[in-house]
């Protein structure tokens, strides 16, 4: 069978490679390729149980075939070859159809997309929020983290990669409305067992109207629910949001100022269960920004409140899995602790990570963002939020500050309020511009880095009432040409948490049952440096060296985990 499917392969690429010309207009292959391998030696003192040194890797090659038999349709089907190491002559080979969608337009106006597609619209409806964990991070780390990324479809417009349908289609007009924009989507997050759950599908859609370049106003609908009939079962989930957004700009000489707006409710019911409840809520989120396009200056400030029951499984749902356990030592010590996971974890093992929406409020890691666990559409939360951005016209540096000042509106077991601040700035220098008057380069070096704290605090009469969490988090990164296409790469990460707080307990139906006490003391850093050679514009070698060292005074003896990473990616 294997051996059918090796053959099978070949004359699918060798019958596209042997297309004329018109045929490759018509029909041409993409995808990527990459071969990684990990070298990791563990090492905690006194441990001698855990095995000191671990290997591990694959080698893959996506194969996608793109045909477009004329201008009104296309089609993509991709399939995904892998070997992981360990296997031999096949016995480690697997195949997998990794992406399948058609496009096309109807009528020359109405364009729809069947099949895996990739859908966002606000950050209060359907929206992929990136974790705090993974925003600040250097080449070392965010190498492997792009090929999870990648595996995952989680795009730099934080989309939902789902599997269903959509359309959209635009009116212009010629007097009042510039444009009328609409867009509507359907796809399925769950098949039904056909016994005791339903099919559970997520759709909506949105209309926006444009006036002018100045001024939009529109409207978004998402609905998480079940299909109600594809089983035996007798309750149904329906969780409808409905939102209003608006912008106004006003365009200045070399500058341009803007309002933004956007407000909306949520209603969570469970159709045919008398004890469920109804949450119902909503929220506002106004915006000021400033751009300053000579200068490269901008600026933002904002403020929100969102209603403890405010319920949107498409913004709310976490990328990252906190309940799961790593895959590369995942018990260490003579004890066999299960180890948590950390940013080597999350930078490196696709395991860790969720691709569906989910319909209730996932648990949380407060160590790595107690604020917005959530994104903006975290529940229970009001304040401010500020930003400030510049880059150098001759892009030669620039640097960003962003904060969050924000309070609990509702007190959680208490009627006391927390109150929960955010800071992070960062700044990146290309010195090799910086110097050109005195020395012309010709070669690249980029040194940036950033810091980041986030408190939470609460004080009341009772000690329970007692809230005191802060972490604070560091990074540095060096990129620089040593000669031709051969670069040196470098990275530090360090990330801190302290103190002590009360994690919600939820049951079912995303209410509050219990509060759990968190305590925690610890520090983890990366360390890494490699060399990157760039064959061409998608295709590059990188061989890296990571040191990772955790210390936690409270649960973990302190351990470290040094790692050889050979990475070589390619998209085609």
């Amino acid at each position: 069978m294997k051996k059918f499917n090796y053959i099978t392969l070949t004359l699918v690429l060798l019958g596209l490679s042997s297309f004329d010309a018109l045929a490759q207009q018509k029909v041409w292959v993409s995808g990527a390729a990459r071969g990684i391998m990990y070298a990791d030696e563990y090492g905690m003192e006194g441990d001698s149980t855990t095995a000191r040194r671990q290997e591990s890797g694959h080698t893959m090659v996506d194969v996608g075939v793109n045909i477009r038999p004329n201008d009104n349709i296309y089609i993509l089907g991709m399939v995904r070859v892998r070997n992981d190491y360990g296997g031999f002559w096949g016995s480690g080979v697997t195949f997998d159809v990794r992406q399948l969608t058609l496009k096309g337009i109807l009528g020359g106006f109405l364009k729809y997309e069947l099949g895996d597609i990739d859908y966002r619209m606000t950050p209060y409806t359907m929206y992929n929020n990136v974790s705090m964990a993974n925003r600040f991070a250097g080449e070392i780390t965010t190498t492997p983290l792009e090929q999870i990324q990648y595996d995952l479809f989680f795009t730099d417009d934080n989309t939902w990669r789902q599997q269903g349908g959509s359309v959209n289609f635009g009116l212009e007009f010629s007097s009042v409305l510039q444009e009328a924009q609409f867009d509507f989507f359907t796809t399925r997050v769950r098949t039904t067992n056909f016994t005791s759950f339903d099919d559970r599908l997520f759709s909506g859609g949105s209309i926006v109207l444009l006036q002018s370049d100045r001024f939009k106003v529109g409207g978004q609908y998402a609905n998480l629910w079940d299909l109600s009939g594809t089983s035996d079962a007798t309750v149904f989930l329906r969780n409808p949001v409905m939102t209003l957004t608006s912008e106004y700009t006003l365009p200045f000489a070399n500058s341009s100022l803007s309002v933004a707006l956007e407000t909306g409710r949520s209603t969570m019911r469970w159709e045919g269960d008398a004890e469920a409840p109804e949450l119902n809520d909503f929220f506002y989120d106004v915006r000021l920004r400033w751009k300053e396009n000579s200068s490269g200056f901008s600026a933002e400030l904002g403020y929100r409140e969102v209603g403890p029951n405010f319920r949107a499984p498409g913004a709310q749902t976490l990328r990252i899995n906190y309940a799961s356990q790593p895959r590369a030592y995942g018990r260490i010590g003579n004890d066999q602790t299960a180890r948590v996971l950390s940013l080597l974890d999350l930078s490196r093992d696709a395991s860790l990570y969720r691709t569906q929406i989910n319909s209730s409020l996932m648990s949380y890691d407060p160590r790595y963002d107690n604020a917005t666990p959530y994104g903006l559409a975290t529940p229970n939360r009001t304040g401010f939020t500020a930003k400030v951005g510049y880059e150098d016209a001759q892009k030669r540096w620039k640097a960003g500050v962003e904060a969050d000042m924000l309070n609990d509106l509702v007190g959680l077991g208490t009627t006391a309020l927390t109150s929960y601040n955010t800071l992070y700035g960062d700044v990146e220098l290309r010195i090799d511009r910086m110097i050109a008057s005195i020395a012309n380069l010709d070669r690249e070096i980029v040194i940036s880095g950033g810091y980041g704290m986030q408190a939470s605090a609460r004080t009341g009469e009772n000690a329970y009432e007692t809230i005191d969490l802060s972490s604070a988090f560091y990074n540095m990164n060096l990129s620089a040409t040593l000669v031709g296409d051969l670069s040196l790469i470098g990275e530090w990460r360090n990330w801190q948490t302290s103190g002590s707080t009360l994690v919600s307990e939820r049951n079912m139906y995303t209410e509050i049952i219990d509060f759990t006490e968190y305590d925690i003391d610890y520090n983890e850093s990366i360390m890494g440096i490699g060399l990157k050679y760039a064959f061409a514009e998608g295709t590059a070698l990188r061989i890296m060296y990571q040191n990772f060292d955790w210390n936690d005074s409270q649960s973990m003896e302190a351990f470290d985990i040094r790692t050889w990473n050979i990475y070589f990616t390619m998209k085609f």
